[in-house]
């Protein structure tokens, strides 16, 4: 609009050549409607008197009626281009560009979220290891809808997902909202059924009749949630194409009120999500075991937190860009949240299976860590004892290296749950009967005796902290 201006300008006060050239030159860049709003609206203006760029670029109540004039004779996209050409004619800072960060949020989620899964898979791999099921399969699935919306981040970005609208071609323009369109349906389904999953999880953990009826009931909530913001998302506008075509204002059709939409799709999610979270709490809080156990028992039950975190912060996003005139440059925040929530919600998903990898793992870095360290130790005690035997001969010295016991055990898994006389935990009838099994292995702790100048290495078991577990009738673990 700026530009108009000193189009203006040079057609009605200059009869240079050059000048004459000169708009020539820009009118051929600049829509026609834009200009006819310039020749009537310029004799109006203070800049009529005072020809400088300065007034021209700065001149608010000009800028104004320019606009209110082109707004009512040109296209959007005529809109768009006379912006770009104004702005950049007034010295305006270059092109922004945030597709680098949205880009890098997408790769890095879907790495970490394929690895979480795949950790999980590897927990069932030895012979013992925890049996497959149903949340497995149905986290598979949420993994393989997480995989294209990071596939489409370069093909949003390369067609201007980050950058300012104006300084876009119309067809770039239509490609973005297309591909995001795209992504909103395999966000939803993703979203919807890492619900599903983890609600799975709880109902091969949790034997009581009761509050599995409990979890069917979310389940079904659930599915009913997942499959009507599938079909609300997908036929959002009719025809499906104005999803993508409805911006140019040239396209004949109809689109929900598509922000009111996800700002409820947002706040149901949240509510599910917390639902889901806390379902288990009251059960985990009335286990038998000590308090730093339990809470952190429960604490792995409460990971989901993180989710409902970065659900919160997208609902704030979509608040943010209601009103947004600048949608490619707005969009980004919004996606690459929903970005991090479908993949969050894989990784949260998996960490209750991470822990038994963590189990067989942590007894052999501890039997290596205290091995060094008893090494060391024994080294210095020997030469002690040599020192000792050297000056009395007959003296026995017994030195025993072995790991302290105590809070070692911080990595807590599940609890094995077993009733008694058909009660268990949530039903009204008396508290299922819950134990703690021990370790699933042993760690041996290095025992050195020194007698008569003869040294014999023997090994101990090293009663270590138990870990609650929960066992299959084929001594397959669960979790």
């Amino acid at each position: 609009m700026k530009l108009w201006t000193a189009l203006t300008i040079a057609t009605i006060f200059s009869s240079s050549v050059q000048a004459q050239a000169a708009l020539r030159a820009l009118a051929r860049q600049l829509p026609a409607c834009s200009l006819a709003c310039f020749t009537s609206e310029i004799p109006q203006s203070t800049c009529a008197t005072n020809l400088t760029t300065a007034c021209l670029c700065t001149n608010a109540a000009l800028n104004a009626a320019v606009g209110a004039c082109a707004s009512q004779t040109c296209t959007v996209y005529e809109l768009l281009q006379t912006k770009n050409i104004s702005t950049t004619s007034c010295g305006a800072p270059s092109v922004r560009n945030t597709g680098d960060k949205f880009n890098a949020i997408a790769y890095g989620g879907i790495a970490a979220a394929v690895v979480a899964y795949l950790l999980r898979l590897a927990a069932s791999i030895p012979k013992n290891g925890r049996q497959l099921s149903w949340d497995d399969a149905t986290m598979g699935v949420v993994v393989v809808l997480c995989v294209p919306p990071a596939a489409f981040a370069p093909f949003l970005t390369n067609n201007g997902l980050g950058r300012d609208i104006w300084t876009l071609r119309a067809e770039q323009i239509t490609n973005v909202l297309h591909f995001y369109f795209a992504g909103e349906i395999f966000y939803v389904l993703g979203l919807g059924i890492s619900k599903i999953s983890i609600l799975c999880f709880y109902l091969r953990v949790f034997p009581a009749k009761d509050f599995r009826r409990i979890i069917w009931a979310v389940m079904g909530v659930c599915i009913a949630y997942t499959v009507a913001f599938f079909f609300a998302t997908t036929f959002q506008c009719i025809p499906v194409s104005m999803a993508w075509n409805q911006w140019d204002g040239i396209h004949n059709g109809r689109c929900n009120d598509i922000h009111l939409q996800g700002w409820i799709a947002a706040a149901i999610n949240i509510v599910l999500d917390a639902i889901v979270m806390v379902l288990p709490l009251k059960h985990l809080a009335r286990l038998n075991m000590n308090l730093k156990r339990k809470l952190m028992v429960m604490s792995m039950f409460s990971v989901g937190i993180i989710v409902i975190l970065v659900s919160v912060l997208r609902l704030y996003s979509l608040v943010h860009f209601a009103n947004s005139k600048n949608i490619t440059w707005d969009y980004v925040e919004a996606g690459y949240w929903s970005l991090l929530e479908i993949n969050f919600s894989v990784i949260c998903g998996c960490m209750p299976a991470h822990r038994l990898l963590i189990a067989r793992a942590w007894p052999k870095i501890k039997l290596t860590f205290h091995s060094t360290r008893g090494v060391t130790d024994i080294s210095a005690k020997s030469t002690e004892a040599s020192r000792s035997t050297a000056s009395a001969p007959n003296k026995a010295v017994n030195v025993s290296v072995k790991p302290k016991t105590g809070d070692e055990g911080d990595f807590v898994p599940l609890v094995n749950m077993e009733t008694r006389s058909g009660s268990a935990l949530g039903n009204s009838g008396p508290v299922a009967d819950l134990k703690v099994s021990d370790w699933i292995d042993r760690m041996p702790a290095a025992g050195v005796g020194h007698t008569n100048s003869h040294s014999t290495v023997s090994q101990q078991n090293d009663h270590l902290d138990d870990w609650p577990m929960y066992h299959s009738a084929t001594g397959k673990e669960h979790v």
